[in-house]
C-alpha cells in the first residue's frame, strides 16, 4: 500500500469515520488492510494501540 493512500486512512479516521465508511470511500483497500493501518498508527502520546 502506497503511503499516501495509508496517511489517507489515517486522516479519514481522525475525522471519526468507522472502518465500514472508509471501505466505502477508498473501495481499493481491503477491510483488514484500513484496519491494520489505523492499529499501527502511534496515538497523541506516541504509543501504539493494541
Amino acid at each position: 500500500m502506497r503511503k499516501s493512500t495509508e496517511h489517507d486512512i489515517i486522516r479519514w479516521h481522525e475525522r471519526g469515520y468507522t472502518v465500514a465508511e472508509i471501505r466505502r470511500i477508498m473501495p481499493q483497500c481491503t477491510t483488514d488492510e484500513i484496519t491494520a493501518v489505523i492499529n499501527n498508527h502511534p496515538t497523541e502520546n506516541g504509543a501504539r494501540r493494541r
